[in-house]
């Protein structure tokens, strides 16, 4: 290959075995002359600049070079990434979020739509006569959700292991779990869940509509770590058994997907970022839908 004149007369360890090469230099009359390991200059047959001849030892030195040049760059590469680490697992956690965020305002669209055609947000779970549930309220929103024909193929006077039932259950929609749960979406469970129980927007005594909420914001959605059997079995939050607190125990904390905050969505459709620091009291006024419960001042949208 040919090399710069710039390179000649260096030295420098082969890139693949380590010893030293030894660049050629230029005699009085402008021929290329080795070095000898004695000291000494022999002469060699005039290569001409542009020639095309390669010298074994041009090509060795250039492998020496680029080596060289490659563990600096690498290690420039490694030294840079170190610094920027903090500021790149920042914006990741963020897109995680965000990510999670997306599927829940999708979800919330899709409660207020069903609200707005039926007067109230539907009930948290479909039941029979007898007050046993059949059917989560995931089953009902499917419409909302450009589902309707899966909606169509469910019996809603059967429960939601019943055998025809269960056979929907593979059909999830992924937008009903975490991205960020490694087997939500595998096993068919979902991440996103209603508060439910008094002084919420899902009392025992039926749903709430949007003219019944007067508290803003207003939690209308929250994530909780998959524990149900299935997305369509009814199961929630409910308040008025666990109370609102943060954790990673299925359908009974909010939380546990994310680092540091709660994710939530409001009955505006607005997302929420919770901070672990939130307290009780903040928590039981962001769930009561219209209490009148004064909450300080925060931008609920911001990322720790």
């Amino acid at each position: 290959m040919q090399v710069s004149e710039e390179f000649l007369g260096m030295s420098g360890p082969c890139a693949e075995c380590g010893r030293p090469v030894v660049m050629p230099t230029r005699d009085s009359q402008r021929r290329l002359v080795m070095a000898v390991q004695t000291g000494k200059a022999s002469p060699k047959e005039p290569v001409g600049e542009t020639s095309g001849r390669r010298d074994p030892a041009d090509r060795a030195l250039l492998r020496a070079i680029v080596g060289i040049s490659g563990v600096l760059l690498a290690t420039m590469l490694l030294a840079g990434l170190f610094v920027g680490m903090p500021a790149l697992r920042r914006q990741l956690k963020i897109a995680d979020r965000n990510n999670d965020l997306t599927r829940m305002k999708a979800i919330a669209t899709a409660l207020n739509a069903y609200c707005d055609r039926y007067g109230t947000y539907p009930p948290a779970s479909l039941d029979d006569p007898t007050g046993k549930p059949l059917l989560s309220w995931r089953v009902l929103i499917l419409p909302f959700l450009g589902h309707k024909d899966l909606y169509d193929e469910f019996a809603l006077d059967q429960p939601w292991n019943s055998p025809l039932n269960l056979s929907l259950m593979q059909r999830m929609p992924e937008v009903f779990c975490s991205s960020n749960s490694p087997d939500a979406y595998g096993t068919k469970q979902p991440n996103f869940v209603l508060l439910t129980g008094n002084a919420t927007v899902f009392p025992p005594s039926g749903p709430l509509g949007r003219t019944q909420v007067t508290d803003s914001p207003t939690l209308l959605l929250v994530e909780t770590s998959n524990g149900l059997i299935a997305w369509t079995e009814p199961g929630d939050i409910d308040v008025s058994v666990s109370g609102v607190k943060f954790g990673s125990e299925s359908m009974k904390s909010i939380g546990g997907l994310h680092a540091e905050v709660a994710l939530g969505v409001d009955t505006r459709g607005e997302a929420m970022i919770i901070p672990k620091t939130t307290t009780i009291a903040e928590l039981d006024a962001l769930v009561s839908p219209n209490g009148g419960e004064v909450i300080a001042s925060k931008d609920w949208t911001a990322h720790p």
